[in-house]
């Protein structure tokens, strides 16, 4: 059995990171933010946290998340993971 969660810990990958923003810089900023990697493209993520009305699927008062950003993330040109058109070479 323990070769058996060996080999499930080596088989999931992670796809990115979402997490609560706990020191926003204002209140229109995101409540959930973070990246994700779809197929070898990052993505940036950002959305609001909200609460049920009860008049569609999830019950009245159930907190959910909505997105209100879905971009590819685009890296600033001092980052390590930026394009270097010279490694093309």
């Amino acid at each position: 059995m323990a070769e058996n969660s060996q080999e499930d810990k080596k088989k999931k990958v992670s796809l990115g990171m979402c997490f609560p923003n706990t020191n926003k810089a204002s209140e229109k900023s995101y409540d959930l933010k973070g990246t994700v990697n779809i197929n070898g493209t990052k993505y940036r993520l950002g959305g609001y946290e909200a609460s049920a009305s009860g008049d569609g699927k999830l019950p009245k008062g159930s907190k959910y998340w909505w997105f209100h950003r879905v971009e590819k993330l685009e890296l600033s040109p001092d980052s390590q993971e930026a394009f270097d058109p010279a490694a093309m070479e």
